[in-house]
């Protein structure tokens, strides 16, 4: 699985403006309209069955999961969003990927506060032009260098872990991990002997 975070600003209706909650300070509003980049972007991952889109822009604040998933220009392929406020989109997406194993790339707009931290992973598109034919060319090569990752279809599985948001996959790994501690002998002697109680027989 492959996430996709779409960090572009502009529109798609019914919203009439750009909100820009939390673009950078003194930021010109962006109202062009995005179903071009969404299009696009849709076709673009029709060859990946196993990259799936985290919103990450600021529709969330406006629509919720179910809604952004009945767009016609992204459709199913929606799994989550990332909503942020007081803080930047950059940090929204790295906690979001906090406990998370699978490989992302961030498509972004250069009103959006992102730095170095995810300069590997992200392509920065022009506010103005969008999620053009250049950036589609330069997220294809990356999916196709991620070879399975992008071109497997998702179990029924991999979708929860998806759509599951970070504090409930961060309480289930640990629930997960006790559960595994508890079924490991040689864990739980070592953790006996370390608080002076017989070893198990």
């Amino acid at each position: 699985m492959v996430f996709v975070f779409f960090c572009v600003s502009g529109v798609l209706p019914p919203m009439c403006r750009h909100p820009s909650l939390t673009t950078r300070e003194g930021a010109p509003r962006v109202a062009r309209g995005l179903e071009t980049d969404a299009l696009l972007l849709a076709r673009t991952l029709d060859p990946y069955p196993g990259a799936v889109i985290v919103v990450a822009n600021d529709w969330p604040f406006y629509f919720d999961l179910k809604v952004l998933r009945m767009s016609r220009e992204f459709g199913r392929r929606i799994v989550n969003v990332v909503r942020t406020l007081g803080s930047t989109k950059e940090a929204g997406v790295l906690d979001f990927m906090a406990g998370r194993a699978e490989p992302f790339v961030v498509i972004s707009s250069s009103d959006f506060e992102f730095s170095e931290l995810t300069d590997s992973k992200r392509i920065d598109v022009d506010p103005i032009r969008g999620f053009d034919q250049e950036a589609c060319v330069v997220l294809h090569g990356y999916l196709s260098e991620l070879g399975e990752h992008a071109s497997n279809p998702l179990s029924e599985n991999d979708m929860l872990r998806a759509t599951v948001g970070n504090r409930d996959l961060r309480r289930a790994l640990d629930f997960m991990s006790r559960i595994r501690a508890n079924d490991d002998v040689a864990f739980q002697r070592k953790l006996r002997s370390l608080i002076g109680e017989e070893a198990i027989r």
